[in-house]
Formats: structure tokens, sequence, C-alpha cells
């Protein structure tokens, strides 16, 4: 996203150092993010995350590499000291890549952010051209579930099961 401003690396340093010490148990992960690449340029990007990784980030979230060469710097640099997250937005400024390469990279896990959304918008948006040009259900029917389907996916019987257990009779 275009606009974007960072706080001085000093400021954010303390934060992490901040959020380290309140940190009430060892399986909580503090991930530091810059967004350096995108105001700054890469290389301050990556000073940032040196910054953030020696005050004791658990894992680095350098935003918007925008090639491979970058994820390749980024993972050359960073990947065998600490955990390295990658952000894989469809038409956002980083190269999709599928998870095995970025972990080729050096790259411990990756996000993708809004992808079920954007999957289900598009799909939302076929079912209902589809609707309104044909005034039913039926040619979108083979990529729906049926309503049994559906409460078998939802779970209700299990719902409905733990619900009886505390029905009581008054007769």
């Amino acid at each position: 996203m275009a606009g974007k401003r960072l706080v001085a690396t000093g400021e954010m340093v303390g934060k992490l150092e901040a959020a380290l010490e309140a940190r009430a148990s060892d399986d909580t992960l503090i991930v530091a993010r810059t967004d350096g690449i995108a105001v700054e340029g890469f290389e301050a990007g990556l000073a940032r995350a040196e910054a953030y990784l020696a005050a004791g980030a658990d894992v680095l979230f350098i935003e918007a590499p925008q090639s491979p060469d970058q994820l390749r710097t980024i993972g050359e640099q960073f990947g065998g000291r600490t955990v390295l997250m990658a952000n894989m937005v469809e038409g956002g400024r980083t190269p999709m890549m599928e998870a095995e390469r970025l972990a080729e990279l050096g790259f411990g896990f990756v996000i993708i952010p809004g992808g079920l959304i954007r999957a289900l918008v598009s799909a939302g948006q076929e079912y209902l051209g589809s609707l309104k040009a044909h005034g039913t259900t039926a040619p979108f029917r083979d990529r729906m579930l049926d309503f049994d389907s559906l409460n078998n996916v939802l779970g209700l019987g299990e719902v409905l099961a733990a619900g009886a257990r505390y029905e009581h009779n008054d007769d």
C-alpha cells in the first residue's frame, strides 16, 4: 500500500524490547515487521531488520521485497539466523512464489492474507451473475454443496448432539 509511514528504528526497537519483556510465555512469538523497503529502500529495510533481530525478535517479516533477487538476498542475510516470514498477495509488490520455493530461499513460513476472501468474492460474483442470468441456481449447482453436505461441513450433527445432552423433559 502506498503512503506508508515508519516510526524511527530506535522507537521500533524499544517497542520490541517492551513486547519481549511483557511476553508471558515462550510459546508467544514476537514478529517484527518492517515496511522499510517500500518507504526507504531495500538496504534501509534490511538495516531495520538487522536492528530488530538484534533486539531479540523471534521472526522477521520484511515486507514488500520486489523481486526474486531481493527475496534471495533476504534469505541469505537472515535465513540461517532467524525465522523469516513471506507475504504472498496476488497483485502485491512481492512476486508470487510457491511455499516450497520460499522455503528453499530461507523463509520459515508464508502468509497469504485475504486469499480466501478474494476467492470467495470471485465465486460469489460468478454465482450471483449466474442467478441473475438464469433465475435459478441450476447452472451453478455442480459448484455448490447441497443442504446436507453444508450441514456436515458445519458439524451440525455434533452441535445437535451436544445440545441434546442439555435437554430436560418437563413431563
